[in-house]
């Protein structure tokens, strides 16, 4: 009840502040697309032109695999640095998702190997600027003094466990049902 005795609605998201929500999505989303396209990224790489795939050697897929994986954490650095140095928080969240998405839209678009390495490019470097900063944001949602605070950061990696959990099992299925892309597509949204 406010001051005038009208009942209130309750913007919390579960009695954590409302801007949570929104972080808990924007890390789940980016996970279940980081894990959804790992899941059949390196198939896609070397199953036969014939498979749908682009035909490369296991073991340069292998490797390509790899390097994607290392780089997709020390591009955390520059988001880090981007975030603190020249855009902020928000801004730096922002471009990350987007780069990520044009990313899997480069891989759920047929062009062969220029698109794999575009979109790797891509994610490796959206992932870089989202990853750090959207975990400082939640952190700044609580004032030092918060109890909630824990429980807010519980929330939010469950959202990340949540989309790594769900991924591996739904973009497999679509490539399964249908082919690569629709796969990468299903991690682009």
């Amino acid at each position: 009840m406010d001051n005038q005795g009208n009942k209130q609605v309750d913007r919390s998201f579960f009695g954590q502040p409302r801007g949570l929500s929104t972080l808990f999505m924007t890390e789940m989303w980016e996970r279940f697309s980081y894990y959804g396209m790992k899941a059949i990224l390196i198939y896609y790489m070397y199953f036969s032109i014939a498979k749908g795939g682009l035909g490369m050697d296991k073991g340069l897929a292998a490797s390509i695999m790899s390097i994607y994986g290392s780089l997709v954490y020390l591009t955390s650095v520059l988001g880090g640095f981007l975030s603190d140095r020249i855009w902020g928080s928000r801004k730096t969240v922002f471009i990350g998702g987007v780069l990520i998405m044009f990313g899997h839209i480069c891989l759920s678009v047929p062009a062969g190997k220029i698109a794999l390495f575009i979109s790797i490019c891509l994610i490796t470097i959206g992932t870089g600027l989202l990853k750090p900063n959207v975990s400082e944001m939640v952190g700044t949602l609580y004032s030092p003094e918060d109890t909630r605070r824990d429980s807010g950061f519980t929330i939010f990696v469950f959202g990340i466990n949540l989309g790594s959990l769900v991924a591996p099992i739904v973009v497999p299925a679509m490539w399964s049902a249908f082919n690569f892309h629709a796969g990468f597509s299903l991690a682009a949204i």
